[in-house]
């Protein structure tokens, strides 16, 4: 569907819809339609907020909460912004609270694209403090999705499952840029071996789409459950 500003909300499932929004890190933007309103899940970086907010005014989604995978500003950096303008709440795992709510620094990827993203926050707000974060909780589903902690891209990061539609939000604990589910690039992540680790709950869960923070989603494609070696 297309909406009025010209941005495409791409159905994948019954409740899982992909906000077709550039930006510059190419992040995947979900909406999940539930009974009290849209869950947002990573709401991209900073510079996504304004369509966002737009989409909800003129009520082509109905936000009523955020759900981060992790608090790297290229998934949680327009968070502020979006619950500022809405009201909605957000969650994040625990240890990535910090990164988000201004007792750290803002989380960057490690490597070059750390450095590039550190230079580039001297003059842009990278993550913008979000207040009153709310926490998941071990084995407690918010809305319709369940956190499945998968440590080691950072010290928080959460897969999210919707087991209605069986889909599987990854984050970045799985991406698809080669078209397989791969691990991102150890560079990136702030403990590969512990991300690696981290995917153990994964190989036994009942998915059949696998919807990543980068690259295409795999919805109805049998490569969704080709995860990497153990």
């Amino acid at each position: 569907m297309t909406g009025l500003l010209g941005v495409d909300l791409l159905e994948l499932t019954p409740h899982i819809s992909l906000l077709k929004l550039m930006n510059a890190t190419r992040t995947n933007i979900y909406v999940v339609r539930e009974d009290d309103g849209d869950t947002l899940v990573d709401p991209g970086p900073v510079g996504t907020a304004p369509i966002i907010l737009a989409l909800d005014r003129r009520c082509e989604i109905r936000l009523s909460r955020i759900l981060l995978t992790h608090a790297h500003p290229a998934h949680a950096g327009s968070t502020a912004r979006v619950v500022r303008g809405t009201g909605v709440r957000t969650w994040v795992h625990p240890d990535d609270a910090p990164f988000l709510d201004g007792r750290q620094a803002p989380l960057l990827p490690r490597g070059r694209r750390g450095q590039l993203m550190a230079v580039l926050g001297r003059v842009v707000e990278l993550c913008p403090p979000v207040f009153r974060l709310q926490h998941y909780e071990p084995g407690v589903a918010v809305g319709d999705l369940l956190p499945i902690p998968t440590p080691g891209h950072t010290p928080g990061h959460v897969c999210l499952y919707h087991a209605k539609d069986r889909a599987l939000f990854s984050g970045d604990a799985l991406v698809t840029d080669s078209g397989l589910p791969s691990l991102p690039p150890d560079s990136l992540s702030e403990d590969p071996e512990r991300a690696r680790a981290a995917l153990g709950p994964l190989y036994d869960l009942p998915f059949e789409h696998l919807l990543p923070g980068h690259g295409p989603p795999l919805v109805d494609d049998p490569r969704a459950r080709q995860l990497p070696a153990r």
